[in-house]
């Protein structure tokens, strides 16, 4: 799960201002980019089913709730609830829960490596099978780690349905189901400490 939310979290932290590829398919191509990944932080929140795969060495699956500052999250033997101000981690094989500062995890290294910077890369929008095909290449000469960037989208909603970043050498996909944009309540984020009572809590702040 810490994999899928460092690579959103990178594009949320970036702003789509560049106009030096300024043709027709260009903008529409960075307009529905854009919306699409403005799903993930609408004030309304989301809930969506991920499978991530890095070069078929690494898979993960599991389900993820965002609203602002606001996560929870979950994924293998683990599930997490992150109210903006403090984050439960919940280690159901070991029989703990662990309590960190969720602010720390916007200075995570990992960021670095899907840092996204919009005027390094040319925009190209084409329909395809899987609905919308927006791909972003990296321009000539740039220095960025991500070097392309292919996104399939629904047509009509441009929710999200499968992520492909290749960075340096590699592969990154992330498919995405049974996603929801809108009607997430707070509730959904307040860590329900009756229910692990008997734990052990590890204060990690």
């Amino acid at each position: 799960m810490m994999r899928v939310m460092v690579i959103l979290f990178a594009f949320h932290f970036s702003l789509f201002t560049s106009s030096a590829q300024d043709t027709p398919n260009s903008r529409q191509a960075k307009r529905v980019f854009n919306t699409a990944w403005n799903h993930f932080f609408g004030p309304q929140g989301v809930r969506f089913h991920y499978k991530i795969d890095i070069l078929h060495l690494y898979k993960e699956e599991g389900t993820s709730w965002n609203k602002g500052d606001m996560a929870r999250s979950e994924y293998k033997n683990s599930k997490m609830w992150n109210n903006g101000n403090i984050k439960h981690i919940v280690r159901e094989k070991k029989g703990y829960v662990e309590i960190h500062d969720p602010k720390v995890n916007k200075a995570d290294e990992k960021l670095q490596m899907f840092k996204f910077e919009p005027d390094s890369y040319e925009y190209f929008i084409a329909k395809d099978p899987e609905g919308l095909k927006v791909t972003l290449l990296a321009k000539p000469g740039v220095k960025v780690k991500m070097k392309k960037i292919i996104a399939f989208l629904e047509p009509n909603t441009y929710y999200p349905k499968r992520l492909r970043i290749k960075v340096s050498i590699f592969w990154c996909t992330i498919t995405f189901s049974d996603f929801q944009a809108g009607n997430i309540s707070d509730d959904v984020f307040v860590f329900p400490k009756e229910k692990y009572k008997n734990y052990e809590f590890k204060d990690l702040r």
